[in-house]
């Protein structure tokens, strides 16, 4: 707090200037200047890119060095992802499918690096995306619906969040499993990390968890999954030759693993350069399969080598791309824990020495709860302060809502409904704005600790900042569904969804906007990592 203070008064000592775009000298200083940010009062917000105006946009990022966005949007048939180069005249690199409309794709990442977008889905998939041309590179489904995405600091993992508060850790650009924590009750609405890897994840259950990461070896014979019953077969999902997710159901009386022949062809297996054969018994009677030797599966930590599979269409059950048969249940042990739906497999036999992987694994650190919901937050480049936004109802689209908005009726002003700087350390509220009518679903700060940025369902984007008593204020078509300030505080990023227009052109209000910061009287900070060189 003390910390706060004095950086308020050297602002207030300071005055206020004519505000105006960076000078020459000042953006090369930024850019000359490791990790570099800039910090100061805002005065304003300049358009600078209009990226979309057409459609509903849920989720907007920018690269660490500020040349690139990328945002997901509803196109007519898929969640559609928007790639943009900003460096010098804003222009779209690529508009690429995600997946099926019914899935929402309510978060992205940009790599430390800027190479690579990661997106999350409730379908249950990660997806890599190259930043350069937006052609997927990788993808790796989980057990349950994703809405929070974060890399790590190094670039080497990512965390995702689930709809249950399920936080997963993947090893990057393998998206390997490395570790898992039911860190929340209910949705984790934001994942951060800061530049020292201790990861910040916020919920539904009205709590931000701080957590400690550090690199381990970790045994790779055993593993919990969740498990479905379908069709009178237990399934559990698993990773074919670390390159395919499929479904996969437990049947002793199949003498071999089994996978479908699209699942083989994604796992690189060449089906007609099979040698092997084998006879299994299908609904349709014997049949002759060919066989993979010596394939790889994955189910989270247990990795599973040197084992044969046979392709076979047949030999499947509805639903399933494979069978794990008698081949594999002899190898290993299935326990099934009906009460937590989870299935646990552990190696019979033991390897010596026991096989282990490098992991990142989080152990929890401090809880901090508070009086409402939290639906996002990001971090400031010191990790000292979050910026957050709280809610007194989750920030869920009701039929009451839509029906409030449609007869034009405001949301009167509640102390719930806010946007706040808060101690990283402490979980205290260091300061607390309630401007919006109704849902803050969005919150940003600078990455100096200064400035609150925040969005809500009353079509607004707020600029707070403890200095000033009016904020700077955006309108926008509909409900603002993510700000994020770039990492060298030189752009604001707005997701929003836009009244769509059917006719003509189908233009509408803005939906995907980058806005530069004007600044009173800018400074060029270095970040924590260059200090600590």
């Amino acid at each position: 707090m003390r910390t706060v203070s004095l950086l308020l008064a050297a602002l207030a000592l300071g005055g206020c200037r004519t505000p105006s775009g960076l000078s020459a000298g000042m953006l090369a200083r930024l850019r000359q200047t490791p990790e570099g940010y800039l910090s100061g009062e805002v005065s304003e917000l300049s358009e600078s890119a209009l990226m979309n105006n057409m459609d509903f946009v849920y989720s907007i990022a920018i690269s660490r060095g500020g040349e690139k966005v990328a945002f997901t949007h509803l196109g007519p048939k898929t969640f559609q992802l928007g790639m943009w180069d900003v460096s010098h005249r804003p222009r779209q690199v690529a508009d690429q499918p995600v997946n099926h409309y019914q899935y929402d794709v309510e978060s992205l990442a940009f790599s430390p690096d800027g190479k690579a977008v990661a997106t999350a889905s409730r379908d249950g998939a990660v997806r890599i995306y190259s930043a350069e041309t937006g052609s997927p590179t990788g993808a790796c489904s989980t057990e349950e619906p994703l809405v929070s995405v974060a890399f790590h600091p190094t670039g080497r993992y990512l965390a995702v969040g689930s709809s249950r508060g399920l936080v997963t850790v993947l090893s990057f650009p393998s998206l390997e499993f490395s570790f898992e924590l039911r860190a929340h009750e209910g949705e984790v609405r934001g994942l951060s990390f800061a530049d020292d890897g201790t990861l910040y994840s916020g919920g539904w259950d009205k709590s931000i968890v701080a957590f400690a990461s550090a690199e381990e070896e970790a045994p790779t014979d055993s593993a919990r999954l969740r498990f479905e019953r379908r069709g009178g077969y237990s399934v559990v999902r698993g990773t074919v030759n670390g390159r395919v997710s499929a479904a996969f159901a437990f049947d002793a009386r199949v003498p071999f693993a089994v996978v479908t022949s699209e699942v083989a062809r994604a796992a690189g297996i060449d089906v007609p350069f099979l040698k092997d054969t084998a006879t299994v018994a299908t609904p349709m009677g014997n049949t002759v399969v060919r066989v993979a030797r010596g394939q790889a599966l994955s189910f989270k930590a247990l990795q599973v080598v040197g084992l044969d599979l046979a392709v076979c269409d047949a030999c499947v059950p509805p639903d399933t791309q494979g069978v794990l048969g008698e081949a594999f249940i002899q190898r290993y042990e299935v326990a099934f824990d009906e009460v937590g739906g989870e299935a646990l497999l552990s190696a019979k036999q033991k390897a010596e020495p026991p096989r282990t992987m490098r992991a990142l694994a989080l152990s929890p650190r401090k809880r901090m709860g508070f009086e409402w919901y939290v639906n996002d937050f990001s971090l400031d480049r010191s990790g000292r302060f979050l910026g957050v936004a709280f809610s007194e109802v989750k920030a869920e689209r009701t039929r009451e809502i839509y029906e409030r908005e449609k007869k034009g009726v405001p949301e009167p002003l509640r102390e719930g409904n806010a946007g706040a700087i808060v101690d990283a350390h402490t979980g205290l509220l260091v300061h607390k704005w309630t401007r919006h009518e109704g849902v803050v679903a969005t919150a940003a700060i600078s990455p100096d600790g200064q400035t609150l940025a925040t969005g809500g369902w009353d079509k607004r984007v707020y600029l707070h900042h403890p200095l000033e008593r009016s904020p700077i204020r955006r309108e926008f078509g509909w409900s603002v569904r993510r700000v994020r300030f770039s990492e060298d505080g030189r752009y604001l990023a707005v997701a929003a969804w836009t009244p769509q227009n059917p006719l003509g052109d189908q233009q509408s209000n803005p939906s995907a906007m980058l806005y530069e910061l004007l600044y009173h009287s800018p400074e060029v900070q270095g970040g924590p990592a260059a200090l600590a060189r």
